[in-house]
C-alpha cells in the first residue's frame, strides 16, 4: 500500500512539473511575440512574472543603468514585474523624447515599485503631469536655469 501511494505521488509530481514547464515555455513565447508586435527596444532577458526584478532588484543606480546601456544601447527596456520600463541613457535622446512626447512620458501609472523609489511619486522625475508637476517645475527652474 505504501508503494502505491509513493507511485501516485511521484506520478502527480511528474505531471505537475511537466505542466509548470509548459506554462513557463508558453509565457516566454507569448512574451517574445508580444515584444515583436509592440516593437519594444532591446533589453536583458526577462523572466515570466518577475521580469528583470531578480537581475536588478531595488538597485537601479546610475552605474547599473550605464552598464546595461553599454550592452543594449542608448534606449533599452527593463521589465519590472509586468510593467515595461524604457530607459533612455543619452541626454540628447532624452531631450528629444521629452520635447516631442512629453505628455505621454510625463504621466506614468503608479505602482508599488515606483512608490518605493520615488516617495509615492512625489519627486520631480516621476510626478504625474498636472498641478503638482507644474509647481515642482517652477520650484526647480529658478535655481537651475537662472543667472542668479
Amino acid at each position: 500500500m505504501g508503494s502505491e501511494v509513493l507511485a501516485q505521488g511521484s506520478a502527480l509530481l511528474e505531471k505537475s512539473l511537466i505542466a509548470l514547464l509548459v506554462v513557463v515555455v508558453g509565457a516566454v513565447l507569448v512574451n517574445k511575440l508580444r515584444g515583436r508586435k509592440l516593437k519594444l527596444p532591446p533589453g536583458p532577458f526577462a523572466l515570466p512574472i518577475f521580469g528583470n526584478w531578480l537581475q536588478v532588484g531595488d538597485d537601479l543606480n546610475h552605474r547599473n543603468l550605464t552598464d546595461l546601456a553599454k550592452k543594449y544601447g542608448k534606449i533599452f527596456l527593463l521589465k519590472m514585474g509586468q510593467r515595461n520600463l524604457v530607459v533612455v541613457s543619452s541626454p540628447d535622446l532624452a531631450k528629444e523624447v521629452l520635447h516631442t512626447q512629453g505628455v505621454e512620458f510625463g504621466s506614468r501609472t503608479r505602482n508599488v515599485v515606483f512608490d518605493i523609489f520615488t516617495g509615492k511619486g512625489q519627486d520631480m522625475v516621476f510626478t504625474v503631469y498636472g498641478d503638482h508637476w507644474r509647481k515642482m517645475r517652477r520650484i526647480m527652474t529658478v535655481p537651475f536655469f537662472t543667472n542668479k
